[in-house]
């Protein structure tokens, strides 16, 4: 359960950090996006985009969670 756990968080932290923990290259996925959405929000460009980046944290937070503990994705 401490593994599962540990890739939710490292998720919730930046997306697709806990896809790319447990060797999955599907994190850069979300990571690519996320980094983008990151950079928006700092350079004031785009005034959603921390909502988008909460928004696709928690998705890849609960992706990553299932595959540690199921073994396959919600995707």
């Amino acid at each position: 359960m401490g593994k599962t756990l540990l890739v939710a968080a490292l998720s919730l932290v930046f997306a697709g950090l806990g896809h790319l923990a447990i060797g999955l290259p599907r994190g850069l996925w979300y990571a690519v996006p996320s980094g983008i959405l990151l950079y928006l929000h700092v350079s004031g460009q785009w005034e959603f985009a921390d909502v988008a980046f909460i928004a696709l944290g928690i998705f890849s937070a609960f992706d990553a969670f299932s595959f540690a503990h199921r073994g396959y994705g919600i995707v």
